[in-house]
């Protein structure tokens, strides 16, 4: 059922008129209807492209893509302010919308009162799309399954000095999400920072250049185990590549990936268009075929993936994790040099 929706994804792609481009000219907000979207992502091609397509083929409404980074493409929305180009941004987790909320526009989507408490931000200025487990995974041809580590705190163990795959925290938002977690797995912040001090020396000076590296880093063997998102691990293994995955007993944030419409943008009208409609139940009840979990309170669990009663479940602090994220980040980077 899996490959059988992303196949079908995959032809609606086929012969497809999204178009690639940096804004659009089409009237907007003050000027009209509007008949296009420019839509800011960092999600890969292969499964969001049809998303779109899709959108495009039941409204009538042009999507001009923009892809990149998350962490360029807010910093795009936030140089753009005075004359925002973008009209929506998808992709990346959602602690990265909340250090930017006076750039997102409150919009209170029509799908909002079927939404998990995780999917929803205080003055509805960014929307989960799917919830999203950090994960530890390794290679079974390099690691016996009794000997994987089982917890953020195994990772620090010696045995695994220099076999690490992680990506930079300071360039890839996974990976700050990943150590956010790590901190919060222990009773207080300062054992935390202990923990990721350790852990930081474990890596032996060896950082991934970006978070989807980091499956390709231990499938290789270049490295024993690695810490990434579920999804990205799940479809890296679906094509082959030979990882397991360790949900950590000592804790997981379940963060979500996240949505939200540009502070006065353009195409304001088919932006909330946008976000209920990825929001909505056709959209989420297909998204566990490419290995996300659904943010909807009206549908099941995907089958095939392990069930969220059966993760250790950590409260994310949103709060602290902003105010933070500089001496978070600054402490990574006084651990890494301290080596």
């Amino acid at each position: 059922m899996r490959k059988k929706w992303a196949g079908a994804m995959a032809l609606l792609l086929a012969g497809s008129v999204i178009a690639a481009g940096c804004g659009s000219d089409s009237k907007g907000k003050e000027g009209g209807k509007s008949d296009s979207l420019t839509l800011y992502y960092s999600h890969a091609a292969d499964w969001s492209d049809p998303i779109v397509k899709e959108f495009q083929e039941k409204t009538g409404i042009t999507v001009n893509l923009v892809g990149a980074g998350t962490g360029e493409l807010i910093a795009r929305i936030r140089a753009e302010k005075d004359n925002p180009l973008g009209d929506v941004l998808w992709g990346g987790f959602v602690d990265g919308y909340a250090v930017v909320d006076d750039l997102l526009e409150p919009y209170k989507s029509t799908e909002l009162d079927k939404l998990i408490p995780e999917a929803k931000s205080p003055n509805n200025t960014w929307y989960g799309f799917n919830l999203e487990p950090m994960v530890i995974i390794y290679n079974p041809k390099l690691v016996k399954e009794e000997e994987a580590p089982k917890s953020w705190e195994d990772l620090t163990d010696p045995k695994w000095k220099g076999k690490i795959a992680h990506a930079d925290p300071v360039k890839s938002g996974s990976s700050f999400t990943a150590v956010v977690n790590m901190i919060l797995s222990k009773p207080d912040r300062e054992q935390g920072m202990d923990l990721i001090k350790r852990f930081v020396d474990n890596l032996d000076g060896k950082l991934i250049s970006s978070s989807s590296g980091t499956f390709k880093g231990v499938a290789d063997g270049e490295y024993s185990v690695g810490v990434t998102y579920e999804q990205g691990a799940l479809k890296y293994m679906e094509s082959g590549a030979d990882l397991e995955i360790v949900y950590p007993s000592d804790g997981n944030t379940l963060l979500t990936s996240g949505l939200g419409i540009v502070k006065n943008a353009k195409n304001m009208e088919n932006a909330q268009k946008f976000v209920d409609f990825v929001l909505g139940k056709e959209v989420q009840s297909h998204i566990g075929d490419i290995y996300r979990r659904t943010v909807r309170t009206d549908l099941q669990e995907p089958k095939g993936m392990v069930p969220l009663s059966q993760l250790v479940k950590i409260d994310y602090d949103m709060e602290w994790a902003i105010a933070n994220k500089e001496m978070i980040t600054k402490k990574w980077k006084e651990f890494v040099v301290g080596q």
